[in-house]
């Protein structure tokens, strides 16, 4: 039972790398073809230049020079047709056996050849050159270097049969073929074990280490992300402001801070429940999102607190561009409740040349809307130290439009 158990077990772990297993083939496959091809080449120009008294000598480098042209002709095709299967992601069936094909072809060469020398000797170097090479060259599974190896040791032992009538001779020969087969089949199962393990637990690392990233991800979210908007929670907006400050001092330019209030937010929730009160929240946030500069920065203050940072912003520039939120939150109407909200806002800015703590801008932010609220909600109203760099810039109306509620 633990027997069978296991070969289960490495047959669905064969199952799950034989695609790895395939293109590593073909990695080598692509190498060692026009090795080989170079080696037939080789073998070509000598056994061609051979000479011999002997008529059967003679017959037999000939059989020799024709048999590793031949060879040299099959791996060339096997060497593009391996480039081909590269060159195409999904190749065809046939092509997914091209390893197996190519050994098989080797092996039926490699008989061919030891027969060839059956005519001046009695070694078998062939065949068990070409049953070690294909065992450690490719990396087949178990089942296919069975059956291939034991289809070679076959034809070789009824062809030998025909070319030797020494019964010693032929007996020795069979078994020393059966000893190389079999032996070479145990370093293929062997290479193919340890491949797999290597492959399973690389796969395993690759998976665990996308994990890790997901949880860094999800971390680094949870620490930084407000969980119900998605916007940058408080403690994140403060660490960004601090950053964008600095970089703002150093570059001599303006920026503008805006904290934005939802009006009668607490009797939308007791009204329509806190479900409802969650999805405004996401309306707004989403709205505001798609309102403003990928340069900018939102984040959801507390409650239904909103804090907005504009860079390289003017105090005109941050006005208009507050108003037209505030416009936008009064014309869209949001489902759960059946109608817009409304909200009042607080501008500061640090003109361009100028420095200002973040403490400092937030604190003329939270005043600025305290006044909005205290002035009857649903208007953005300015720090006085902005009044006074609007007025200086000649926009005498400003003070009057900071203090007009939307229409």
């Amino acid at each position: 039972m633990l027997f069978s158990d296991t070969l289960r077990r490495w047959a669905a772990e064969d199952l799950l790398v034989q695609d790895a297993a395939y293109r590593r083939n073909l990695q080598v496959l692509g190498v060692a073809s026009w090795a080989v091809v170079a080696l037939n080449l080789l073998h070509v120009l000598v056994f061609a230049l051979l000479r011999f008294d002997d008529a059967q000598r003679s017959t037999w480098a000939s059989q020799i020079t024709a048999a590793h042209g031949a060879m040299a002709v099959v791996m060339s095709a096997a060497g593009l047709l391996t480039w081909y299967a590269q060159k195409n992601a999904a190749p065809r069936l046939a092509l997914k056996f091209l390893p197996e094909g190519v050994s098989v072809l080797i092996l039926a060469w490699a008989v061919a050849l030891t027969l060839m020398d059956q005519a001046i000797s009695t070694n078998i170097n062939a065949f068990i050159n070409a049953a070690v090479g294909i065992s450690i060259v490719f990396l087949l599974r178990p089942l296919s270097t069975l059956v291939i190896l034991a289809l070679g040791w076959c034809a070789l032992a009824l062809a030998l049969g025909w070319t030797t009538d020494n019964a010693a001779l032929l007996a020795t020969n069979r078994m020393n073929a059966a000893s190389a087969s079999a032996l070479s089949l145990l370093v293929s199962i062997l290479l193919w074990r340890r491949y797999v393990q290597a492959e399973l637990l690389q796969r395993a690392l690759e998976e665990s280490n996308q994990q890790l990233e997901r949880q860094r991800a999800e971390l680094e979210t949870l620490a930084t992300r407000d969980p119900l908007t998605g916007l940058l929670n408080r403690r994140e907006f403060v660490r960004l402001a601090e950053e964008e400050l600095a970089r703002t001092r150093r570059n001599h330019s303006a920026l503008s801070l805006l904290m934005i209030d939802l009006d009668h937010f607490k009797t939308i929730n007791d009204r329509f429940g806190h479900p409802a009160g969650d999805d405004v929240l996401r309306n707004v946030a989403e709205l505001m999102t798609h309102a403003v500069r990928q340069t900018d920065r939102i984040a959801r203050f507390g409650g239904e607190e909103f804090m907005l940072l504009l860079p390289d912003t003017s105090a005109a520039d941050a006005l208009h561009l507050a108003n037209k939120l505030r416009q936008k939150l009064a014309d869209t109407p949001i489902a759960s409740i059946g109608a817009p909200v409304t909200a009042s806002m607080g501008l500061a800015c640090m003109p361009a040349g100028k420095t200002l703590a973040l403490d400092t801008l937030l604190r003329q932010t939270d005043r600025a809307l305290y006044q909005a609220k205290h002035m009857g909600r649903n208007r953005t109203v300015v720090a006085p130290v902005e009044l006074e760099t609007l007025a200086s810039a000649h926009h005498p109306s400003t003070t009057h439009k900071t203090n007009t509620p939307a229409p």
